[in-house]
C-alpha cells in the first residue's frame, strides 16, 4: 500500500533560533540511538500562535529528507514537548490505525527501502527526497500482531548487537591489560 494511504505527509519548518526559546526544534543530530532524543536538548525557538498546528504528537514519524547518509526514520515519543520538526524532515502524521508507527520506522530504515529511496532521490550535492517520492513508497501492511512481532525482533536484534559490541570492547581492553603486563 502506498505510504500516502497510511499517513499524512507534511514538511518540517525552517525557523530561527532564539536563546529564550520555549519550543524544541528537532534536527537530525538531536536523535541518539533507538529513536531517543538527546537528554541535554533545550528549546530553541519562540512560540507563536500558528506554530501550534506544527507541534509533533506522540507516534509521529520523522523521515530525513536530505543527507548523504540515507533517509532514516525516527519515532517521536513526546519526551521533549512542545516540539516541531526542522525542514530537514518530512513528518508522517495521523498514521492509520492498521499500522504501528514503530513498524513504519522499521520498514523505512531497512537497507532495501533506503536503497530504493536513495535511487529515487534528487540532487547530487545534497541528495534529497520530497513528499511525492515518500508518498509513492510501497509499504507492505501485515496484521498488527505481525507488525508488533517484527518490531520486537528488530529491537532484540539491536540489543544483541549492542551487547556483542560492548563485550568485544571489554575483551579488547582485557587483552591490552594482559599484553601490557607482559612488556613491563
Amino acid at each position: 500500500m502506498k505510504l500516502s494511504k497510511l499517513a499524512r505527509i507534511v514538511s518540517g519548518l525552517n525557523q530561527k533560533r532564539h536563546p529564550q526559546g520555549t519550543v524544541y526544534y528537532l534536527q537530525a543530530r538531536d536523535f541518539m540511538q533507538d529513536d531517543m532524543l538527546d537528554k541535554n536538548l533545550k528549546p530553541t525557538i519562540l512560540d507563536y500562535p500558528k506554530l501550534e498546528s506544527h507541534y509533533l504528537s506522540k507516534g509521529d514519524v520523522l523521515v530525513l529528507a536530505k543527507g548523504h547518509h540515507g533517509f532514516n526514520a525516527f519515532l517521536y515519543h513526546e519526551e521533549k514537548s512542545p516540539a516541531v520538526a526542522s525542514s530537514i524532515f518530512l513528518v508522517l502524521r495521523h498514521v492509520a490505525k492498521k499500522v504501528l508507527p514503530e513498524y513504519l520506522v522499521w520498514f523505512i530504515n531497512l537497507e532495501s527501502t533506503q536503497l530504493q529511496l536513495i535511487n529515487s532521490g534528487r540532487g547530487s550535492a545534497l541528495p534529497a527526497i520530497n513528499k511525492g517520492i515518500l508518498a509513492d513508497l510501497e509499504v507492505p501492511v501485515p496484521d498488527l500482531q505481525v507488525q508488533s512481532d517484527i518490531v520486537t525482533l528488530s529491537r532484540l536484534k539491536a540489543e544483541e548487537t549492542r551487547l556483542a559490541n560492548k563485550l568485544d570492547l571489554l575483551k579488547l581492553r582485557e587483552l591490552e591489560i594482559k599484553l601490557k603486563e607482559r612488556i613491563q
